[in-house]
């Protein structure tokens, strides 16, 4: 696997993949910017001295209060963009990773024909459907991160194998999906899902890595797909075009 993730990294160099990234940090980009632009827009519409108790608030302050809420509002977006931009920019890539998968299989493995085609609309909905259930099932555990808190990186470990599995599973599937059945794809992942675990949690620490993470969706598609047709070979599965296979 540590020769996959070379490879993968190795492969940044290529302009498919880096305009990928472009377009995925572009696209954040514009995404937070439109958000900036609307929160701005409803508090300056937004009349504090209506709101019982606040009025009081801004007369104590005087004129110093629109300063106070400027301040507290830049700050509160910084971090907000800070926190969120990394996993909004995975979600905007993930509409273009199949042009990764591409650009690995056609320096890699010439010898493959074209893959099975997604529709847009087919992977938006895989995009966003693994964003919400990421952010539903972290949600649903976090009086278990908390609890873990009295264990020594309890809570650390959880979150690498939780998200770990659902990383692991999904870019598994997104290459997996490209050369063969949906049901031989799920044989394969469940045959080696030690492995697949283990390479969705090196994409997952690479998320967690600042700078990192807005690599990370690239470089974890980039090596994914270099694991599937790893496992491919072990078991003796070749793939034909239009993404059905055989053993």
């Amino acid at each position: 696997m540590i020769r996959y993730l070379a490879m993968a990294l190795e492969q940044l160099t290529d302009p498919r993949l880096r305009g990928v990234l472009l377009l995925g940090v572009l696209g954040a980009l514009a995404i937070f910017a439109l958000l900036w632009a609307a929160v701005w827009w409803l508090l300056l519409a937004f009349d504090p001295s209506a709101v019982w108790g606040l009025s009081t608030i801004v007369e104590w302050f005087g004129e110093a209060f629109d300063w106070i809420a400027g301040a507290a509002f830049i700050g509160a977006m910084l971090v907000a963009t800070f926190l969120m931009f990394p996993a909004v920019v995975t979600i905007v890539v993930g509409l273009f990773l199949d042009r990764v998968a591409d650009a690995v299989e056609a320096r890699h493995y010439r010898d493959l024909g074209p893959p099975r085609a997604q529709p847009l609309g087919e992977t938006l909905l895989s995009t966003v459907k693994f964003a919400v259930v990421v952010v539903l099932l972290n949600i649903l555990v976090l009086p278990l991160y908390l609890a873990l808190i009295l264990v020594p990186g309890g809570s650390l470990v959880l979150y690498y194998l939780l998200n770990g599995y659902l990383v692991g599973r999904e870019f598994f599937e997104l290459a997996g999906f490209r050369r063969l059945p949906a049901g031989e794809a799920t044989r394969l992942r469940r045959a080696y899902r030690s492995r697949v675990l283990i390479a969705g949690i090196v994409v997952t620490v690479m998320m967690t890595i600042p700078v990192v993470n807005l690599l990370a969706p690239v470089v974890g598609t980039a090596f994914m797909v270099h694991v599937v047709h790893d496992l491919m070979r072990r078991r003796r599965i070749v793939p034909v075009p239009g993404g059905t296979g055989g053993g």
